[in-house]
């Protein structure tokens, strides 16, 4: 099972989020990361169901929560 999101599904996340972290709003930059909602390292899949486009400081607030 593959942990990171390609590109492509970067993209998209970064679209459904509209350009906008999906936690605090903030406007999305180059390096935004595409986050598991259900975290990786407990099961979740990288797919776009599981996907998140979050600014780097709530993904790393957030950890595997």
């Amino acid at each position: 099972m593959k942990r990171y999101f390609s590109k492509r599904q970067r993209l998209i996340l970064a679209l459904r989020a509209g350009g906008s972290c999906e936690r605090c709003g903030s406007s999305l930059n180059r390096g935004f990361h595409g986050d598991h909602a259900r975290p990786f390292s407990q099961g979740g899949a990288t797919t776009l169901n599981n996907g998140q486009a979050l600014c780097p400081a709530c993904n790393l607030k957030k950890g595997a929560r």
